[in-house]
C-alpha cells in the first residue's frame, strides 16, 4: 500500500529529525571530548599510547547513545515514525558514526539527502554570477549617465560658442 502525502511528509520529517539529531549529537560529543583530548596530560598520555582517542570516543558515544536509546538505523528503516525500537547492533552502529565525529555524521547526512559540496558550490557560483551581473549593470548605467552628461555639457558649450561668434 502506498502511503498518502501526509504519511510520506511525516516520514520525511522523522528521517530529517533523526539525521539532524545524529549530526548535533556528534558535534556535541566531539566538542566535549576535545576538552579532554586537548588537555596537556592527555596529550602526553596519547603520545605514549597511540590510538587511545578512538576507543574512548567510541565508548563515550556508545554510553550516550545507549542511555538515550538512540538507534539511527531503527529511525531510518522503521515502517512507521513511532514504531522504531532500538536494537543493540543499531545503537553500536549509531555510536560508531557519532564517534567518527561531526564530519562523518554530516557526510552521512549529505549522502542520504544529496546535500553535498557540489550543490553548495553551485549555489555560491550562482550567487557570485548574480552579483557580477548587477555590478556590470551598475557600471553600464553609470557610464551611460556620464556620457549623456558629457554630451549635454558639450552641446551647451557649442551653443554658447555659436552665440559668442
Amino acid at each position: 500500500m502506498i502511503p498518502g502525502p501526509d504519511a510520506a511528509y511525516d516520514r520525511l520529517l522523522d528521517v530529517l529529525g533523526a539525521l539532524l539529531l545524529l549530526v548535533v549529537l556528534a558535534m556535541l560529543l566531539e566538542r566535549a571530548l576535545a576538552l579532554v583530548f586537548e588537555y596537556h596530560w592527555f596529550r602526553r598520555l596519547s603520545d605514549r599510547v597511540p590510538g587511545l582517542k578512538t576507543p574512548i570516543a567510541l565508548l563515550v558515544s556508545w554510553f550516550t547513545c545507549r542511555h538515550i536509546r538512540f538507534d539511527i538505523l531503527a529511525r531510518l528503516f522503521s515502517p512507521a515514525p513511532d514504531a522504531s525500537s532500538s536494537t543493540e547492533i543499531g545503537v553500536l552502529i549509531t555510536s560508531a558514526v557519532v564517534a567518527g565525529g561531526s564530519a562523518a555524521a554530516i557526510t552521512l547526512f549529505q549522502g542520504v539527502l544529496h546535500f553535498g559540496r557540489d550543490a553548495r558550490l553551485g549555489l555560491m557560483e550562482a550567487h557570485r554570477a548574480a552579483i557580477e551581473a548587477k555590478t556590470a549593470e551598475a557600471r553600464l548605467r553609470t557610464n551611460r549617465a556620464e556620457a549623456a552628461s558629457f554630451r549635454e555639457s558639450t552641446t551647451g558649450f557649442r551653443a554658447q560658442g555659436a552665440d559668442d561668434a
